[in-house]
Formats: structure tokens, sequence, C-alpha cells
């Protein structure tokens, strides 16, 4: 049972996971923060899908980058290193491919 505060809000006994907190506590999560990320308070299951979701920007900007010098006409002229950097990039790409999973897995029905 909840415990009631000076305020006459729910005072739980452990810190909740600050994932989607808002003004109006919309869309809170209401499981025990165990975790601290980037100053926040996080439960297991949201400090995972966080760093998968960093990781996953990282990994987008490495195939950005990987693409703008595979575009660049003078990159080609040594083919066998054209040729590397293309299989690095497919690699990454697949990387990409495979922490999107984990992503939408870890967002599935029963999370929040």
């Amino acid at each position: 049972m909840p415990l009631e505060d000076t305020n006459g809000h729910n005072a739980d006994p452990w810190p909740r996971c600050e994932y989607g907190k808002t003004l109006f506590g919309r869309g809170e999560c209401k499981r025990v923060g165990e975790v601290q990320l980037d100053g926040s308070l996080l439960c297991l299951a949201h400090a995972k899908l966080l760093r998968l979701e960093e990781r996953e920007s990282t990994l987008l900007g490495t195939v950005f980058e990987m693409d703008k010098w595979l575009e660049n006409p003078s990159n080609r002229a040594e083919q066998l290193h054209w040729r590397r950097r293309l299989h690095e990039r497919d690699e990454t790409v697949d990387e990409l491919r495979r922490n999107r999973t984990l992503i939408e897995a870890q967002k599935g029905p029963e999370r929040q």
C-alpha cells in the first residue's frame, strides 16, 4: 500500500523509473528505478532501450559518413580499398538492422 506524503500524494517507498515523465504524469513507467543514466533514474528495461537507441543513432551516423566517402569519385581510384569500405558499410547496416530488431523487441506490447 502506498504511503501518503504531506501534500496528500502517494509517496512510494522506492523511486520510480523517470522514463516518459511529464508534468501531468501521463505515460510514466510504474517500475522501480534502478539505473542512473544521463541524470535520470530508469528501470532496467528503459535503460536498455535508451542505450539501444543511442547505439542506433551512432550507427546511422557511421553509415552516413561511409556513404559520403563511398560516393566521392576520387575514392574509387583504389578499388580494393573502396570495396573494403563498402563491405564495412554493409556490415554496419546489418548491425543497425539487428539493433533495430532489439529496439522493437524491447518496445513490445508488454513494455511501456
